[in-house]
């Protein structure tokens, strides 16, 4: 489809912007890496994601190759997932200032997480909670980070 062109080129493109801005950071080399080694790899990978994206759009042929078109589909986008996601992403901001890492990052996977149009609000009360707990291993218990867990009016734990 033509949008997954479009797709693929902002994702390539994305990566090429990162990484030109990488190179304003010491790279260093892999016996000791430097601050820029880490948004050069991510330019890289997102790159190479941008052309995969690109490449699995040409359309496919042969035998039953549009079976897969719904001609029952709309020919207007669902912005529903779309404004889900930016939504969530604003509540993580908003929600992790005022009342910590475990609320902000619960309600960004869960409202990112229902704007699917086969989500269920268990599914997502699920997958809220599982990748809060991860995020709290990870970013709080692994990398140290010195984000309140919760907090409250100026009480933080």
């Amino acid at each position: 489809m033509k949008r997954d062109y479009y797709a693929g080129a902002l994702v390539a493109f994305i990566g090429v912007f990162m990484g030109l801005n990488a190179l304003n950071y010491n790279i260093g080399g892999l016996r000791n890496i430097g601050p820029g080694m880490l948004p050069m790899a991510l330019s890289i990978i997102l790159v190479a994601l941008g052309l995969l994206i690109a490449i699995n759009a040409a359309e496919p042929v042969g035998e039953g190759a549009h079976d897969h078109l719904d001609p029952t589909a709309s020919k207007y986008p669902d912005i529903k997932g779309g404004i889900a996601i930016i939504v969530g992403m604003l509540a993580f901001v908003v929600l992790t200032q005022t009342l910590g890492f475990v609320a902000g990052t619960f309600a960004c996977v869960f409202l990112s997480a229902i704007g699917d149009k086969d989500a269920t609000w268990v599914g997502s009360l699920i997958l809220a909670t599982l990748i809060t707990a991860v995020g709290v291993v990870v970013f709080i218990y692994g990398l140290k980070m010195n984000i309140p867990l919760f907090q409250l009016q100026g009480l933080s734990l």
